[in-house]
């Protein structure tokens, strides 16, 4: 695995200009703007659209076919990706919360606490684009993941707004989501951090494997 972290990290490097970009985001960012969210999550999806264009770059340069030559697994591919996605994105997050603490020191524990939470919120999205990625390639996979969303977007401000009218389940959803809301801001710390991690696990167990199978019954 340490071969290809080299040869990823290698290719992310020849992106130069998309670190400039970040530089010159997190300063208007940070001048302009009071909120952090925006800075930790455009930070978070730089560094992963740096890693999933490192896919791109292996299937247009053809590296599969000469990589399954030598003694490099598909399993210990697919991990690489993992852990090469997770952690890069990991150092986004952290490298932007830092930023901002240093800057607000005074609310540096809500930082903390927004900056994690928006990591949780896009490692979940980050499970969904790898397989897509794997299974379709580069341009075809982003399509489909945009697809995705809009189609969960939709869904959502349907559920919220016009099904209830026209099945008169007014307030169902909402008051359920309340509920759930509620109760999950009723657990204790330990709890609350435990199921998501539980949460957070399950989910990227079902991703892994999904991966896994793609790569196997994949030909090159």
């Amino acid at each position: 695995m340490k071969g290809l972290l080299i040869k990823d990290y290698k290719l992310i490097m020849h992106n130069k200009k998309m670190f400039l970009i970040l530089m010159v985001v997190w300063f208007l960012a940070l001048q302009n703007y009071d909120g952090y969210s925006f800075l930790i999550g455009y930070s978070i999806m730089t560094f992963v659209l740096l890693v999933l264009n490192t896919l791109s770059l292996d299937e247009y340069y053809k590296s599969m076919p000469y990589l399954i030559t030598l003694p490099v697994k598909r399993t210990t591919y697919v991990s690489e990706k993992y852990v090469l996605m997770l952690g890069f994105s990991l150092f986004g997050a952290g490298l932007s919360i830092a930023l901002c603490i240093l800057l607000h020191r005074a609310q540096w524990l809500q930082i903390l606490a927004e900056g994690l939470t928006i990591y949780l919120v896009l490692a979940l999205l980050q499970l969904l684009m790898l397989p897509l990625q794997l299974k379709f390639g580069g341009d075809k996979g982003r399509i489909i993941l945009i697809g995705l969303l809009s189609c969960t977007t939709v869904l959502a401000i349907s559920i919220k707004n016009i099904l209830p009218g026209l099945f008169g389940i007014q307030g169902g959803f909402g008051a359920m989501a309340q509920n759930v809301a509620v109760w999950f801001m009723g657990l204790p710390a330990g709890q609350a951090v435990l199921l998501i991690l539980v949460i957070c696990a399950i989910c990227f167990t079902i991703s892994y494997c999904i991966s896994l199978h793609i790569m196997q019954k994949k030909e090159f």
